[in-house]
């Protein structure tokens, strides 16, 4: 599943997301990262130790809702990914690319991406050598 619009159109060698399109000889780097792990693993470990703190006092309740809430931030942390896409001429601009979506789906077309654009760029190459 992914948040916002990722079309690879490989016929024509170009990517469009949900505001702009690429040229798939452009890009240099395609990256899969999760944004939230850090924060999803750091408030699941604070409400882990809070809760491990006053466990005694806490009904069964409260005691299931906590184990509930700190798997659910351990999930959503790991399940969601960001696809970003850099190139030579986008670098330290805001318009590099972010699509978020599940991870797994991302590393997916992350990898269909990636092999894109490296026909593309050999295309290109073999292209300017014929024309030599």
């Amino acid at each position: 599943m992914i948040f916002g619009k990722l079309i690879l159109h490989a016929n024509k060698n170009q990517l469009e997301t949900s505001n702009d399109f690429y040229e798939l000889e452009g890009i240099k780097v395609v990256s899969v990262r999760h944004p939230f792990l850090s924060a999803g693993l750091i408030i699941g470990g604070l409400l882990a130790g809070f809760s491990t703190s006053f466990w005694d006092l806490l009904y069964d309740g409260e005691r299931g809702a906590v184990v509930i809430i700190i798997s659910l931030m351990a999930v959503i942390a790991l399940s969601i990914g960001r696809l970003q896409l850099i190139s030579r001429e986008l670098l330290q601009s805001p318009l590099s690319e972010a699509v978020y979506g599940t991870y797994r789906h991302l590393r997916r077309e992350g990898a269909k991406i990636a092999a894109a654009a490296h026909v593309a760029r050999a295309s290109e190459r073999k292209a300017r050598e014929d024309l030599r």
